[in-house]
């Protein structure tokens, strides 16, 4: 008997990203929207319902990417770790306010893979490591190094022995911490592994569509799995060795002997991952917020109106015709191709009905069912060509002043995942930035954003806007806005190569030797918080404090990038951090030409990305006697200083090319101290303390405002958050200047302001 539904699990509000089977009768889903849910079935058996018996949050409220069922003695946990970074476990059973009995603290990004077997858990993260973790001590028995980019599955093969895969499309094993193979075969980013219970076979699927079976011993890949049109996110092996495997195509596979027998498709955009439970039924998780348990036992299946509903959903469903290569709609025949059998199960045929409507079938199951209508746009008449294909929008993404702007495409009715992933894959990006992509997608397309072209944060975008959204903002309301601006993007060869060439300029003994240039390229390359800790102790230093004036801005760019790299536990450690920063912030020169114009807006990039971070706070904040916040004398002094410069730069470098980004990243300063106060509550409970900033916005306000319009907007969001908080401030001289510019998004902010 073929998979048919046997239920459908609601409660979660975003994509369910994860499932695993927990032991009998339950399984595990969790999800973007930061919850944990165990189901259970009930009335006797999985055909009724399932009931979620838990649902307990992530106690950061973040994003939770991955799930592991581990089993102590006399312990029954679930694993489960996302955007912060931690590892919590919990209790099967735990009661709904539960955060987790177990917290692993180690990596220092996004944990995207657990795996729990021989008595081992493991697992992989953003920060392009795997840690196996000592269940006992709760600590990390070993750090697996030697992936270039994000580690997004783990298994453990025996006691010791482990395998991974990762973004940079390598699979690697690993005897304890020293990595002892290197398998390579995909051409696109390995996402997910599947060990066979031999021990001498495993499975990969991987971006590239494919699914491989490889020799664990020799590395040569035995068979290689095509069906498959889009990327492959997970792979599952079922009781009688078939392989089940879902992807962004929209479908379930299921595959005997390298060929699929049985293609399943739901009506959503990505099947993000599968679990086979203990009685042999298979679970998915998806981009509809649901997840559905599909059986081959009669006894198990949904009801004939349930099956009816997902049927008629998945013919209702769109499909947008640039995911389709080469369609000619000239060619398309009517119904009677349908009378022609597929030649395999999955195939796909497009046809035109009576009414001319373009209607995509599959072969499933010795018939051609529809699983949707094939539409262009539903939001933009006005097409962009990109690469030859029509998008609803091209977007452009500064990386860096001087560089063309990087083309981001987008469909309405794509994933934006896919699309950040397409756009970072071709343009050599790191993984670990498709949230930060997909925040700016959704923005961009869906209603209000600080900047139509610079998402909050963004790790590409540094100046002002190239592009407007094909569709006008949507949104309510702008104010408050409390997303960070950040400025993270970097290349470390770019970096390497200014940093070579201006210690070239240096007297012989302020001189990096080549070696330290290597360390500092070295740790670029993988700038996790040790790496990021040792440029800003070991070299920013040397950098700011003894080298010529012109030619620090190379220990400001560095600073810059490592600062969001730091994380609480090595900022604990040592006061040595915030000594530098101290330093590099306590002598603002004075800008005498346009030539220290891009030292200046280095330093205002940095400040930016300092606000959100722990090392602010140590730096430039006091606390009062009763636990409120406030400036320090050092802060207040810098911000005076910034403001002279500011007004000094629009006397001496306004012809500048660097004159506008600088603009910006003053507004985008002031911006982020906004939104510092209206996230912090020992800020937003004590208004006055917003007077040094409010001030500031006072000073460099007219310098702002008549340099570009997104400038403008940024330091106008800033005064309605300040407002919004009820700061004691009178409406500045250039608030009326900046809401009369003729955009919407200055229409909406004018409007909120007026209303506050």
């Amino acid at each position: 008997m073929s998979f048919q539904l046997s239920a459908t699990l609601v409660g979660h509000e975003q994509d369910v990203r994860s499932v695993a089977s927990a032991g009998p009768n339950a399984l595990v889903s969790t999800l973007r929207d930061g919850t944990v849910r165990v189901w259970k079935a009930t009335n006797g058996g999985w055909k009724s319902s399932y009931d979620a018996i838990i649902a307990f949050n992530s106690p950061t409220k973040t994003f939770i990417n991955s799930l592991a069922y581990v089993q102590l003695p006399g312990e029954s946990l679930i694993a489960n770790a996302g955007q912060d970074t931690m590892i919590y476990l919990s209790d099967l059973d735990a009661p709904i306010e539960d955060t987790g009995k177990y917290q692993l603290i180690g990596h220092e990004a996004n944990v995207c893979s657990l795996s729990f077997g021989h008595h081992e858990l493991i697992s992989g993260s953003w920060d392009a490591t795997a840690r196996v973790w000592d269940l006992e001590s709760f600590a990390t028995k070993y750090t697996l190094q030697g992936h270039q980019s994000s580690v997004w599955d783990v298994k453990v093969l025996s006691e010791g022995r482990y395998l991974t895969c990762s973004a940079d499309r390598t699979i690697r094993v690993w005897d304890g911490k020293h990595e002892i193979a290197q398998f390579t075969g995909h051409s696109d980013v390995v996402r997910k592994l599947l060990v066979f219970p031999d021990g001498k076979r495993f499975a990969s699927a991987s971006n590239d569509g494919t699914i491989k079976i490889w020799d664990l011993g020799t590395g040569q890949v035995l068979q290689t799995l095509s069906g498959h049109l889009s990327f492959v996110y997970d792979v599952a092996l079922l009781p009688n060795g078939d392989l089940v495997s879902t992807g962004e195509d929209r479908t379930i596979r299921i595959w005997r002997n390298g060929v699929a027998i049985q293609v399943i498709t739901l009506p959503c955009i990505s099947v993000w991952c599968v679990a086979v439970l203990d009685n042999g039924d298979i679970a998915v998780g998806s981009s509809d917020n649901l997840v559905r348990v599909f059986t081959r036992e009669e006894a198990r299946v949904a009801p004939a109106e349930e099956l009816l509903q997902l049927k008629e959903e998945v013919q209702a469903s769109s499909i947008a015709e640039q995911s389709l290569d080469d369609l000619k709609k000239t060619d398309i025949p009517g119904y009677d191709a349908l009378k022609v059998p597929g030649k395999q199960e999955g195939a796909t045929l497009m046809v035109k009905s009576p009414e001319g409507v373009i209607e995509a079938h599959q072969w499933s199951g010795g018939e051609w069912i529809k699983i949707g209508d094939v539409v262009g746009s539903s939001h933009s008449k006005e097409k962009k060509v990109y690469d030859g294909k029509e998008y609803d929008y091209v977007f452009d993404v500064d990386v860096k002043d001087g560089v063309p702007p990087l083309k981001l495409p987008y469909n309405t009715n794509e994933n934006p995942y896919i699309a950040a992933e397409r756009f970072l894959a071709a343009n050599e990006l790191p993984s670990s930035y498709t949230d930060e992509v997909v925040r700016f997608i959704n923005k961009n397309t869906e209603g209000f954003e600080l900047q139509t072209a610079e998402p909050a944060p963004n790790p590409y975008a540094d100046s002002e806007q190239k592009s407007k959204p094909a569709v006008q903002s949507t949104a309510l309301h702008v104010i408050p806005e409390k997303t960070y601006i950040t400025f993270k993007d970097y290349k470390t060869v770019l970096l390497t190569k200014g940093l070579t060439l201006l210690n070239q300029k240096q007297e012989v003994s302020l001189q990096f030797l080549s070696i330290e240039i290597e360390t500092v390229s070295r740790n670029l390359d993988n700038l996790n918080s040790k790496n990021a800790m040792e440029l800003i102790t070991q070299f920013v230093p040397r950098i700011i404090n003894d080298w010529k004036p012109e030619t620090r801005l190379i220990g400001y760019d560095i600073l810059r990038v490592s600062i969001p790299r730091i994380t609480a536990v090595d900022i604990l450690k040592s006061t040595e951090g915030a000594e530098v920063i101290f330093k590099a912030f306590s002598s603002p020169a004075d800008v005498v030409d346009e030539s220290f114009l891009p030292l200046l807006m280095l330093q205002l990039k940095t400040l930016s990305n300092l606000v959100e971070n722990v090392l602010f706070v140590q730096v430039y904040v006091d606390p009062t006697n009763d636990g409120q916040y406030q400036y320090n004398l050092y802060f207040k002094e810098l911000l005076n200083g910034l403001a002279k410069q500011v007004r000094q730069s629009s006397q001496v470098a306004k012809q500048s090319k660097h004159y506008n980004t600088t603009t910006t990243a003053v507004a985008t300063l002031a911006y982020n101290l906004s939104a510092l106060h209206l996230r912090t509550s020992n800020f937003n409970a004590y208004p006055e303390a917003a007077e040094p900033v409010t001030r500031f916005l006072a000073d460099v306000g007219e310098v702002v405002i008549d340099s570009n319009p997104e400038a403008a907007y940024r330091l106008a969001v800033a005064y309605g958050n300040f407002k919004y908080l009820k700061v004691p401030v009178a409406a500045p001289s250039w608030l009326n200047k900046a809401t009369s510019i003729e955009e919407e998004r200055f229409v909406k902010l004018a409007s909120d302001i007026l209303n506050l």
